[in-house]
């Protein structure tokens, strides 16, 4: 079983560094075999590419780094999951760059798509430190999609999901031809996603940025957030 974890990262030099050292401390210790990480520049303007590459040569972690033009954090992800489905991979797990998602969780996540053949886990993040208007922002989009659509998603936008790829394929290429104007990208997956299979959810403590600040204003959320329910 070939495993990708996706990073999609801008301007987070910093984090970059943490996170590296945590993952490569934690894979270390665990003994997993065929996972391969991919690190995807959305067009940083800071030190994170020299960064990243002075962490990863002291390493143990298989890695590929893709450099991209800048174009926000979702279509990012979706840039990595096409490039990964490409590579003959069977699961692809995307976290973020900014160390919120602890990967002591990882092995939970593995157990259930090795043991019980699941195709789509996602961390539900029962325990939020990330902000009071993050976490009203969260149930706000909950609730109104059950009210649009009458489909229940209990967190929408988490960064910790592992997903079957072939399965995955599927729902890009239904994305491509019928939302392409939604801005939230992984909220329209989980959309979709939930419209055909079932999401198994795992329960995780979604920590603190380890450095820096969000880059995503309660304003800026409303607006993805409108932009997402007006186009479902």
């Amino acid at each position: 079983m070939r495993i990708a974890i996706v990073v999609p990262f801008f301007n987070e030099e910093k984090n970059l560094i943490f996170f590296v050292n945590e993952w490569n401390k934690y894979f270390k210790k665990n003994k997993f075999k065929n996972i391969t990480f991919f690190f995807i520049d959305d067009g940083s303007t800071d030190k994170s590419l020299v960064c990243l590459k002075n962490a990863l040569l002291s390493s143990r972690l298989n890695y590929k780094l893709l450099i991209k033009k800048n174009s926000g954090h979702g279509s990012t992800c979706e840039f990595g999951y096409k490039y990964i489905i490409k590579k003959n991979f069977d699961y692809l797990l995307q976290i973020d760059s900014d160390n919120q998602c602890d990967p002591n969780y990882f092995s939970k996540f593995y157990d259930k798509i090795k043991n019980k053949n699941f195709n789509f886990i996602f961390g539900y993040r029962k325990s939020r430190e990330d902000g009071n208007y993050r976490i009203l922002m969260s149930r706000l989009m909950a609730l109104t999609l059950y009210l649009k659509k009458r489909i229940y998603i209990k967190d929408l936008n988490t960064p910790y999901r592992i997903m079957n790829v072939d399965k995955l394929k599927n729902i890009l290429k239904k994305i491509n031809r019928e939302n392409k104007n939604v801005e939230l990208f992984n909220c329209m997956l989980s959309y979709e996603i939930v419209k055909k299979y079932e999401i198994n959810w795992i329960d995780i403590k979604f920590r603190k940025r380890h450095y820096g600040s969000t880059k995503f204003s309660m304003t800026k959320m409303l607006k993805l957030f409108s932009n997402f329910i007006i186009n479902i």
